[in-house]
């Protein structure tokens, strides 16, 4: 059987604990497939652009 070719684009803040739970979570969805060659294409977005530093 081939293997099945996978693009996901993921939009996330660096300091969402929301962003971190979801993408470890595709991590063990992702884990069950052993015929996709996933790749993980990173965006970045800013949830709160006026807060400080």
């Amino acid at each position: 059987m081939a293997t099945k070719q996978l693009q996901i684009d993921i939009v996330s803040d660096v300091m969402c604990p929301w962003c971190i739970v979801g993408y470890r979570r595709l991590e063990i969805a992702l884990s069950q497939f052993d015929d996709l060659d996933v790749t993980l294409q990173w965006h970045p977005f800013e949830l709160n652009p006026a807060m400080g530093l």
